[in-house]
């Protein structure tokens, strides 16, 4: 089947009527893959070339890391053993958002209409005909084997003096990821994993279990995080790089709560997901990744992810490694 042309950003919707800056049908009406259709046979053999040392270093948090979920409405971490005498089972319960994850492309629609991604609808996924259209099982059965491009915005802040921390709302803007990818001589290319740094994760593993779970309670405005400037600029910079996803180590891509930019009312959450097709990591480890990246001076490395085969799931743990 011959690759559909990747239309520009000013050229979205591709349809008169679809929501604003959505992709649907640029790989077909039934399409479930959205960006990730990017990730090809060539895009993953050039991606094997990235492995230079051998060395393996997973990406997901523990699934007890979280002390208690950044969102109050969801069941937090349990594990127990069934000891049986002859031999143990063992029984977990997790919300599949509580900690690494991917979003997948049924979680966040428009807000206008609730759309999810190639028109897929609330009746669809929740009502009483409700379907799997849009599930995690889609990435599952793919697999995700293509070059992860690390940008550690939390290494250059400390260089420059930047201090902030992750739990206030700070946006991470384009020209700084741009100055970063300049200084660290990072190309991108099409079908790549963009993985950002913010400091998130090395900020919360210092702080006490009491603290963890003051951070979780905020609510409103309180409940404020660093991430992604959310504005058109933003938008039309990701759509113009292809990449196949994006994933962070942050509870939310964009900076949070939502401030919107004059002329600009949506969420990158429902430009990526809804939108494009773009599924979105959310609160992945890139600590000991970004130490080995800065002691080989090198940014880029293959990425595997094997999300859980879940028929008509929301998220799922990545299962990611980074292998240099």
């Amino acid at each position: 089947m011959e690759r559909p042309r990747r239309p520009s950003f000013s050229e979205l919707p591709l349809r008169k009527g679809d929501p604003p800056y959505s992709a649907w049908g640029l790989y077909g009406a039934d399409d479930e893959l959205g960006t990730m259709n990017l990730i090809t046979p060539a895009v993953t053999r050039a991606a094997v070339a990235e492995v230079k040392l051998g060395v393996t270093i997973p990406l997901d948090l523990p699934l007890d890391a979280i002390a208690k979920p950044f969102i109050p409405s969801r069941v937090p971490y349990e594990h127990k053993l069934l000891a049986r005498g002859y031999a143990n089972d063992d029984e977990i319960r997790i919300n599949t958002q509580s900690t690494s994850q991917w979003d997948s492309l049924r979680h966040f629609p428009y807000q206008s209409g609730y759309l999810y991604y190639n028109g897929v609808t609330n009746a669809d996924i929740s009502g009483a005909e409700a379907n799997d259209k849009n599930g995690i099982q889609n990435i599952a059965r793919k697999g995700v084997a293509t070059r992860g491009v690390l940008v550690d915005w939390c290494r250059y802040a400390k260089r420059k003096g930047i201090e902030v921390s992750p739990f206030e709302r700070r946006e991470i803007t384009i020209a700084e990821i741009e100055e970063i990818a300049e200084e660290c001589g990072l190309e991108f290319r099409e079908g790549d994993l963009f993985i950002l740094r913010t400091g998130l994760v090395e900020k919360y593993r210092e702080l006490s279990h009491e603290e963890k779970c003051a951070v979780a309670e905020r609510t409103g405005a309180e409940a404020a995080y660093i991430g992604v400037e959310c504005n058109e600029v933003s938008a039309r910079w990701f759509w113009t790089r292809s990449f196949a996803a994006v994933a962070t180590d942050t509870l939310s891509f964009e900076a949070w709560p939502r401030k919107n930019s004059e002329g600009w009312t949506w969420l990158l959450h429902e430009v990526f997901l809804a939108g494009w097709g773009m599924p979105i990591g959310e609160l992945w480890d890139l600590e000991r990744v970004a130490e080995k990246c800065e002691e080989v001076g090198r940014w880029s490395f293959l990425v595997t992810s094997q999300p859980l085969i879940i028929e008509g799931g929301v998220a799922s743990p990545p299962n990611a490694m980074a292998v240099l």
